[in-house]
């Protein structure tokens, strides 16, 4: 052996990589837990994202059916005026009452 290995593994025990049974199983179960833990942080973030997308999609919802509530009010507004209840009133055949006669309802 060249003078340089001797400096270079002054003080390397050899076998000091070998692993005995227990540190391999040591090993193994932090591989596992390791795992474990990378697949339940995968399924978490899945199941976020999913929920995410499921609340956009509501929310579009929710903007597409306010805006046809909306229409639906402006509607209701121009068939409830007073000129379109004429119109309608017109057209089903009433005229306009020339004279108005009042009842009391109370007894005197």
């Amino acid at each position: 052996m060249s003078n340089f290995m001797a400096w270079v593994t002054h003080g390397v025990k050899r076998g000091r990589f070998e692993m005995n049974r227990r540190t391999l199983n040591y090993a193994a179960v932090i591989v596992l837990s390791l795992t474990l833990v990378a697949v339940l942080y995968l399924m978490l973030i899945s199941r976020t994202a999913a929920r995410g997308r499921h609340i956009q999609q509501l929310q579009a919802e929710l903007f597409q059916l306010q805006r046809e509530n909306q229409q639906l009010e402006i509607e209701i507004a121009r068939e409830g005026s007073v000129e379109a209840l004429r119109e309608r009133a017109l057209e089903m055949g009433f005229t306009p009452a020339e004279e108005v006669t009042f009842f009391s309802t109370t007894g005197r």
